[in-house]
């Protein structure tokens, strides 16, 4: 699958959306012991997102895959104590820059497996935000996938948008 194709593609090819399912499952199973399992998304959980929210973007000139992994805040407590063996406080400068480092391991690996389909890319910095009904408005409405995992730290959800590169 080349860039030219993606391009054209009106939803998130499956063959992506598997690279990028295999890669949070490979993340979160070494952050939390366990292998996190995939699960179908509610109506409910399609809406806005809550927590606290580690984004960051795999682009090239060309194309830009935008993720948000949401995490609720009891998972968030689970997962620092997992990361780095302490609750941090949900409210923190350091619980930010967790899921911050968390989205940037995402990332790396998103990149590193997305080049068997023949996308070369690179991430973005991440960043994190805190809060409530958060949702990504973005141009012209790419196209957009949610997916849903439960592990030993709780439930989280990743969403992913597809858009040209600006």
């Amino acid at each position: 699958m080349i860039t030219e194709e993606l391009k054209k593609a009106d939803h998130i090819p499956a063959e992506i959306c598997d690279i990028v399912r295999d890669s949070v499952i490979n993340t979160f199973a070494s952050i939390c012991g366990d292998t996190p399992q995939y699960e179908d998304v509610s109506e409910e959980e399609k809406g806005p997102l809550n927590g606290i929210i580690g984004n960051i973007a795999v682009f090239n000139p060309d194309l830009t895959f935008t993720l948000m992994i949401a995490i609720p805040k009891e998972t968030a407590f689970k997962i620092s104590e997992a990361f780095i063996g302490v609750k941090l406080p949900f409210a923190s400068d350091d619980m930010g820059d967790l899921i911050g480092e968390i989205a940037n391991i995402l990332a790396g690996d998103v990149a590193a497996n997305i080049e068997k389909v023949g996308f070369r890319g690179q991430s973005s910095l991440p960043t994190a935000t805190r809060g409530s009904d958060l949702t990504l408005f973005m141009p012209n409405k790419p196209p957009t996938e949610k997916m849903k995992f439960s592990s030993s730290c709780g439930d989280f959800l990743l969403n992913m948008a597809m858009s040209q590169s600006r």
